[in-house]
């Protein structure tokens, strides 16, 4: 049977008796090869029937390191720019620009078999590594808006009142500036009533000057009755203008 296989040239013998057979590009000849050295197989050429056809010259045509690359490079592409992920990306990119460079040295072995997914992938991830750069820029920026919210800098909070009035418990109180710049608060107030949580609600104080107090009012319903008690965390503006409520701070 004579079905063609893959390119004519010299492949790891099938039959494992020598180092190189022969293949026409139809069929496996008797043309053996050990350590450069040429001879004829007494045995003569494998028969299909030894199921040596297909194997060693489909072996040989692979593209694994290529399509690894043209993947990894896809992925990496699509996630380089998202804050944090981004060092993962670099790191990906930098294995498949490695993986796409071996493919085209592979691809050179057999007459350019997956040539075009090793240097696609190699494109993708030097797309991919500079992309990372505007990544870097956006985790900087993310940085700096939570470390922002989270760390409000000097300030004292005071609670004035906090008590319950016609199933209404208001709160009242003061917020006070100590450092040397202006800065914007989000105000949490937690009210509690019996030792539980009724409501939380957010205030925002914004452009309150190095000294200056801003006054604090708030209120929330309740059937409750007895012993109230308002609870302040004071945190800075919110990342990107979100809400307290896309945060999760406010329930």
């Amino acid at each position: 049977m004579s079905t063609p296989l893959g390119p004519a040239g010299w492949h790891p013998d099938p039959v494992g008796r020598y180092e190189y057979r022969y293949y026409n590009g139809t069929t496996w000849t008797a043309d053996v090869s050990v350590h450069g050295q040429r001879f004829i197989d007494p045995a003569g050429p494998p028969t299909w029937e030894q199921g040596w056809g297909a194997t060693a010259v489909t072996a040989r045509r692979k593209r694994g390191m290529a399509t690894a690359s043209f993947i990894i490079g896809l992925v990496c592409l699509l996630l380089a720019w998202v804050p944090f992920v981004f060092a993962v990306a670099a790191a990906g990119a930098i294995a498949a620009l490695v993986f796409g460079i071996v493919g085209v040295g592979k691809a050179k072995e057999q007459e350019g078999y997956g040539r075009g997914f090793a240097i696609t992938g190699i494109i993708l991830s030097v797309c991919a590594l500079l992309l990372c750069i505007a990544g870097f820029a956006l985790t900087r920026v993310v940085l700096r808006e939570v470390t922002a919210y989270l760390e409000p800098g000097p300030h004292t909070p005071v609670i004035t009142t906090c008590e319950i009035t016609d199933n209404t418990l208001q709160m009242t109180g003061t917020l006070t500036n100590d450092d040397d710049v202006t800065h914007d608060y989000t105000v949490v107030v937690d009210f509690i009533v019996k030792g539980s949580t009724t409501d939380t609600e957010s205030l925002t104080v914004q452009d309150l000057a190095p000294g200056a107090t801003a006054p604090l009012k708030s209120s929330a319903f309740t059937l409750k009755s007895g012993p109230a008690e308002c609870q302040l965390t004071i945190y800075g503006p919110t990342p990107f203008g979100l809400s307290q409520k896309d945060l999760g701070t406010n329930n």
